[in-house]
This record gives C-alpha cells, sequence and structure tokens, in this order.
C-alpha cells in the first residue's frame, strides 16, 4: 500500500478554501454520528436529484473512508488550492465533483457516498500543473513500512489504471468509475482554466502543459 503524505511543491498561498472542505467534510462525518445514513438517504448518490449530486461528496461510509479522503485532500488539495487560488479552489471541487457524480450515475449507478471523485479531480489538476514533482509516500506491507520518492506522474498514473482495472471487473464496490470521470474533470478543466488565462502558469509548473503546447 502507497500512502502519499507530503508534494514537493511550493506554496505561496495558505489553502484556506480546501481548509474550508475538510471542515466541511469533518462536520458532516459528525452528524452522520448523530443521525444514521438511513435518515440522510435524500442525499446518497443514486438518482439525478440535485441534494444528492450535491450532497454525496460531503458523507463517508466510515473511520477509514473519511480518513483516507481526508489525507488525500491535505495532499493534493493544499497544493492545488495554493496554485489556482481561494476563490477558483472551490467551485473547481465542486465542479470535477458534479462531473464524477455524472459519470458514475451513467455508467454505474450503485448508490454511492463519498468525496472520492471531486479528491481524484484534484488530482487530475495536481498532474496537469505538477507531473514530475516528488510523492512522499509511505510503502506499507504487512509490518515493513518505508518512506520512499516517486515522480507524481508515475504514482498518479498507477492509481488510474487500478481504477480503470476496477471499472471493467467490477472488483469491489467502489466507484471506479466516478473516479476516472473526476480525474478527467480535473484535466478538461485545468485545461481550459489556463487557455483563459483565470489561471497563469509558470516554468515551475508547467512540464505537462509546455508539451501540450498551451
Amino acid at each position: 500500500m502507497l500512502i502519499p503524505y507530503k508534494v514537493d511543491v511550493y506554496s505561496a498561498r495558505i489553502p484556506f478554501a480546501n481548509y474550508l472542505v475538510m471542515i466541511a467534510m469533518v462536520a458532516a462525518f459528525v452528524v452522520q454520528r448523530v443521525c444514521p445514513l438511513q435518515n440522510l438517504d435524500q442525499l446518497v448518490l443514486r438518482d439525478w436529484s440535485v441534494l444528492a449530486l450535491f450532497g454525496h461528496m460531503w458523507l463517508h461510509l466510515g473511520y477509514p473512508h473519511i480518513i483516507g479522503n481526508l489525507i488525500f485532500l491535505w495532499v493534493f488539495g493544499n497544493a492545488v488550492c495554493s496554485k489556482v487560488g481561494n476563490l477558483f479552489y472551490l467551485p473547481l471541487y465542486i465542479s470535477v465533483g458534479l462531473v464524477a457524480a455524472v459519470v458514475h450515475l451513467v455508467f454505474d449507478g450503485r448508490p454511492a457516498v463519498g468525496a472520492s471523485g471531486a479528491i481524484f479531480g484534484i488530482v487530475g489538476v495536481y498532474f496537469m500543473f505538477y507531473p514530475f514533482n516528488s510523492i512522499k509516500c509511505l510503502f506499507w506491507f504487512i509490518a515493513y513500512i518505508r518512506r520512499i520518492n516517486i515522480a507524481g506522474v508515475w504514482i498518479i498514473l498507477w492509481w488510474i489504471i487500478l481504477n480503470v482495472l476496477g471499472a471493467v471487473t467490477g472488483y469491489t464496490a467502489a466507484a471506479y468509475f466516478g473516479h476516472i470521470g473526476g480525474f478527467v474533470a480535473g484535466l478538461v478543466l485545468t485545461f481550459l482554466l489556463i487557455k483563459t488565462k483565470l489561471i497563469i502558469r509558470d516554468n515551475m509548473d508547467d512540464a505537462i502543459i509546455r508539451s501540450l503546447k498551451i
């Protein structure tokens, strides 16, 4: 198991918007502990209702689910928020989460909750800016734990391959299609934000952007 815990990215801004997203996720989880998930059924992603489309990404099935998503959001969300700015981050996060939800409903349709689709979208944004920056990870196998550094392009592509395989085979009930949809949405929205100059690239983060001649 690879658990990311730090990215080699310089942050000039304090990512307040990402902190807000994380606080909202934790607050929603606390509400779930008090109010069982069946009483929040209208927020579960199983149809095209507005409440489900927006609400599912704040709910989680248990402590491992939310802790894993918070780790990914802390590692990648802080870097992305610092880059795109607090003003753009929350709409960006919600947008990739909605695209992930739509893709899940179209290609899977099973009831789903969790922020994974939106977080994979944020990982997609990160990938566009910082593909070759080092990601510090814990490699954990049974009792063996070691810290390693991996270029972002390799570990992120590995995660996408695993999700594609999961989507094709149907292995476990994870929302693989939503993860893939969120990631692609992150790539596309980043392209549009840069193309419209709403986000300015620089020489420290344009490895993929320059290769695409944006």
